[in-house]
């Protein structure tokens, strides 16, 4: 098993879609799809997971977390809006998403390059925070446990914080 070092490194060298990444010209499902797949298949846990199906997304503009499509194609926006709802996903409910995402008052592309000019400070100063404040032994049974609960409980707390910010959003008027 890699040391608890490697581990990190690895998680924090994701790689990200960037807004240069995503052409100026609408796309189809699939095009949409294989950009994904494309520049965020290192995020996958096992080579057969899928990051995002057609099904995915038909469900995400069903729920009201991203906007309808017009005809076939995804415009800049609605891709940048679904790079906003990918991410949230990982540790929010739908509905919490579809909070924040579903609304018609919120530049998604600013929103998305701002999220990965923080995640740069957070693969500075989170790996170095943990090297220093949790046990260091994965390979030890109880060592691995600790580590995993002190991992999930700062999980825990920060989407909570994410909670209360969601549930303080004044409801929306006049749009959706």
């Amino acid at each position: 098993m890699p040391d608890l070092g490697q581990m990190i490194d690895r998680v924090f060298s994701d790689q990200d879609i960037q807004p240069a990444d995503v052409p100026q010209l609408d796309l189809y499902m699939d095009q949409v799809l294989s950009l994904f797949d494309q520049h965020l298949s290192a995020e996958k846990r096992n080579p057969s997971d899928k990051l995002l199906t057609k099904t995915m997304v038909n469900n995400y503009v069903k729920e009201g977390l991203m906007t309808p499509v017009r005809g076939k194609k995804y415009t800049r926006q609605q891709i940048m809006q679904l790079l906003c709802v990918y991410h949230l996903k990982q540790t929010l409910r739908l509905s919490d998403v579809k909070a924040l995402t579903g609304r018609d008052d919120v530049d998604f592309e600013a929103c998305y390059a701002h999220l990965l000019e923080d995640k740069e400070r957070i693969r500075e100063s989170v790996p170095p925070m943990l090297d220093t404040f949790l046990p260091h032994d994965p390979n030890d049974p109880n060592g691995r446990l600790k580590l995993c609960l002190a991992l999930s409980e700062i999980a825990s707390y920060l989407r909570r914080l994410c909670e209360s910010m969601i549930d303080a959003i004044p409801e929306q008027t006049g749009g959706k």
